[in-house]
């Protein structure tokens, strides 16, 4: 992230801009780029000016009325109203982090950089703050890359996902694909609960072809009636409410184990037929 915005020299390859290469301190005195705007978790704000003040920093050349008017918009959506007039060293890591971000989106750049954006903000304000940021970069046709350790943070925001280990990145597509149709386990693991279906697995009256496994998501699992169509039979191990449904783990007759959600509660042993979607 830094590298892309400048702050940091690349030891190989280049970093385009419009067609133009974004050069590191080793060339630029103040590092970063003036199209692109970074939210890092150093939480970089002006200590001894005003939260408010730390925004109109940022739009220095516009009208005070304009910026007033972009300021009480970015304290009252961030929840920094009562915070306006409090000076920066005063705040906690978590005040100053939104501080950070109202300062990068006093005025939308070409390229939005979230490092980690929300990892000290409730989910509320978390969500939020991120339909404000969509409505805005769609507006701006602004560029955004965000980076987070959270696989629910990932599916929620973004709409294509490149997923990296040991520095290299091992699939990238459009979220719904990486989610549905991970290239190994690995990698489905890091995205959420799964299940691997084998073909010993499936039921002789199952329309299901597979040629050897299929990783499938706990929502792609669907309970039916003995009579109708199914693909998979299988006896409750164990089940857990996990705050939305009811999370069931359960064994196949060859003891392969799968994770389906349920919308009611199920007793250990219970028997399920279950169809995938």
């Amino acid at each position: 992230m830094k590298c892309i915005y400048g702050l940091e020299d690349l030891q190989s390859g280049e970093v385009l801009m419009d067609g133009e290469r974004v050069l590191g301190p080793s060339y630029h005195l103040i590092p970063g780029n003036q199209n692109m705007k970074l939210v890092s978790q150093d939480f970089y704000v002006l200590d001894n000016h005003t939260v408010e003040e730390n925004i109109f920093d940022k739009l220095i050349g516009y009208k005070n009325e304009h910026k007033q008017k972009r300021a009480n918009k970015l304290l009252k959506l961030l929840d920094l109203v009562a915070l306006q007039k409090t000076k920066a060293r005063f705040l906690s890591s978590g005040q100053k982090q939104r501080v950070a971000i109202a300062r990068a989106l006093a005025i939308i750049p070409n390229v939005l950089l979230l490092d980690e954006p929300f990892s000290n903000l409730d989910m509320i304000l978390a969500d939020k703050l991120f339909a404000f940021v969509t409505a805005e970069v769609k507006k701006n046709k602004t560029a955004v890359i965000l980076i987070t350790h959270i696989a629910e943070e990932a599916l929620k925001y973004a709409n294509s996902i490149a997923v990296m280990d040991n520095g290299k990145i091992i699939q990238l597509g459009e979220k719904w694909n990486v989610y549905y149709q991970p290239k190994n386990t690995k990698l489905a693991g890091l995205l959420g609960n799964y299940s691997v279906v084998k073909a010993i697995d499936l039921d002789k009256k199952s329309t299901l072809k597979l040629k050897s496994k299929l990783v499938v998501r706990p929502n792609k699992f669907t309970q039916v009636q003995k009579n109708k169509n199914y693909d998979v039979v299988v006896t409750v191990t164990n089940c857990t409410f996990n705050g939305k449904c009811f999370e069931v783990l359960a064994q196949t007759i060859n003891e392969n184990y799968l994770i389906f959600y349920a919308t009611n509660s199920l007793t250990v042993d219970d028997r399920c037929w279950l169809k995938i979607n």
